[in-house]
């Protein structure tokens, strides 16, 4: 069924997100035409990527904590959103359903962290 779908990042999606990555865009821009489930799995895909250039490119010198150390911390974020969710909801992106502004925010700000963090490495000389 082609409704059951709905909601999935779909392969399409990917190759999109992939093409603006590599042309210089704002990842960040395309989360707004997203449905909520779509939004996860964009971060969820985009982590992925990042973490596998992080390793072809560092090697046994990547940590993850590369790219995580320049996004809001949890707790920053949800103290500046007045959000007195548990901090579980935040980073786990479940509370793309109970406040999905919010998530999609955030969310926003990690794909254009990890975009970054691509673009890191594909131009080091490491």
């Amino acid at each position: 069924m082609r409704g059951s779908r709905s909601g999935f990042l779909k392969t399409h999606k990917k190759v999109e997100i992939l093409f603006h990555l590599f042309h210089g865009g704002k990842i960040s821009s395309m989360v707004d035409a997203l449905e909520n489930r779509a939004v996860v799995e964009l971060h969820k895909f985009l982590w992925e990527k990042t973490v596998e250039f992080g390793i072809k490119i560092r090697g046994k010198n990547f940590n993850r904590k590369e790219i995580t150390r320049k996004m809001t911390p949890t707790a920053v974020y949800q103290k500046k959103h007045a959000c007195s969710e548990h901090p579980y909801y935040c980073k786990g992106t479940h509370c793309i359903n109970i406040n999905p502004k919010c998530a999609r925010e955030k969310i926003k700000e990690h794909v254009d962290v990890m975009a970054e963090s691509i673009w890191e490495y594909i131009n080091s000389d490491d």
